[in-house]
């Protein structure tokens, strides 16, 4: 563990407290709430809708497999009918950088990303609601410069009025849609595995009350804490190519290399749903990658699967590439899909 900065212990308490109460267990556990909702169209064209499912939230859910389907130019409008008129949006990048925000420029992002990766496309996948927040996970799919990269990505939003998605962030590591294009890109994961024999042992399923000392732990960067409470639940990652991390020895190590090559770490908890089966953890804020001068935005989604209370499966989804590329070098990188 690095040593421990003022910053990471001294997150606001509130703001994880805040975090606690969003997500209603009972709320998140109860099956009714998904029947009284409907979205019987919904859940034919995914692989499953959990939670406590609003109206609004099933809306937004139908907008977001129509775009998911749309394949002409009716597509960018069916993406901006996702968001509210003063909607922001979030993916990593330079902290001083502001916000993706309202109609226009999200129309304009998108219709920017099609014209780059025109066949773009995903399909829903796994999604936990608890009512205006969602966990939307997606398969995505693209042909990149003649090669084929599949990559998944978890959609968080926080809705209003008429399912419209407020704010929205995407957490999915980049670093695949580009490797292909510059092989000298660095690996930060490459040579991580297992060593030993898997973990036998389980813990039970995260509580709430345990979310601060998480988020210290994310802060304090202390990958024994992180890893010891999961234990012997497989690691899923960014930079594993589908694999899975099953002894402390390897969970350990990939945390190690990401906070090896990070500093000042100050991620604040986002947004938390619990529904039958996983519990979905955000972490957003800054860190500074290794040998770059400028601080960047950036967040972290934990999934803990859970069987009879128990953590059976554990995985992180967010961005690696500006781990180990810079801003110059990640606007580079955008004019090769030119």
């Amino acid at each position: 563990m690095k040593a421990t900065r003022a910053a990471g212990t001294g997150l606001a308490v509130g703001a994880v407290l805040a975090l606690c109460t969003i997500a209603s267990p009972a709320q998140a556990t109860e099956e009714g709430w998904d029947r009284a909702a409907g979205c019987t169209e919904a859940r034919a064209e995914v692989t499953s809708i959990s939670g406590w499912v609003s109206p609004n939230a099933c809306t937004f859910i139908k907008r977001q497999i129509t775009f998911g389907e749309v394949t002409t130019p009716d597509r960018v409008s069916a993406y901006v009918d996702i968001w509210s008129k003063d909607a922001t949006l979030w993916e990593p990048a330079k902290a001083s950088r502001p916000l993706l925000q309202g109609e226009e420029a999200i129309r304009k992002a998108i219709s920017g990303t099609l014209s780059l990766i025109p066949d773009f496309r995903f399909q829903g996948t796994r999604i936990a609601v608890n009512g205006p927040a969602v966990m939307f996970e997606a398969h995505n799919e693209a042909t990149v410069k003649g090669h084929e990269i599949a990559y998944d990505a978890v959609y968080r939003v926080q809705l209003t009025d008429g399912g419209k998605v407020v704010q929205g962030r995407r957490y999915y590591d980049r670093h695949t849609l580009f490797k292909p294009l510059d092989p000298e890109l660095p690996d930060l994961f490459a040579d991580i595995a297992d060593g030993g024999t898997p973990d036998q042992s389980r813990r039970p399923v995260l509580d709430p009350d345990e979310l601060v000392a998480r988020a210290e732990a994310w802060n304090d960067e202390d990958a024994e804490a992180l890893v010891e409470r999961l234990t012997g639940a497989p690691l899923s990652a960014p930079g594993l190519n589908g694999g899975t991390l099953r002894t402390t020895q390897g969970k350990l190590a990939y945390l190690n290399r990401f906070f090896d090559q990070v500093s000042d770490v100050q991620l604040e908890p986002g947004q938390a749903v619990k529904v039958n089966g996983a519990t979905y953890l955000e972490w957003h804020g800054t860190l500074l990658p290794k040998d770059q001068t400028d601080l960047i935005s950036f967040g972290i989604i934990e999934r803990v699967d859970d069987t009879g209370g128990i953590s059976s499966d554990w995985t992180l989804t967010f961005d690696q590439l500006p781990l180990v590329a810079d801003e110059a070098k990640i606007t580079e990188l955008y004019g090769r899909l030119r």
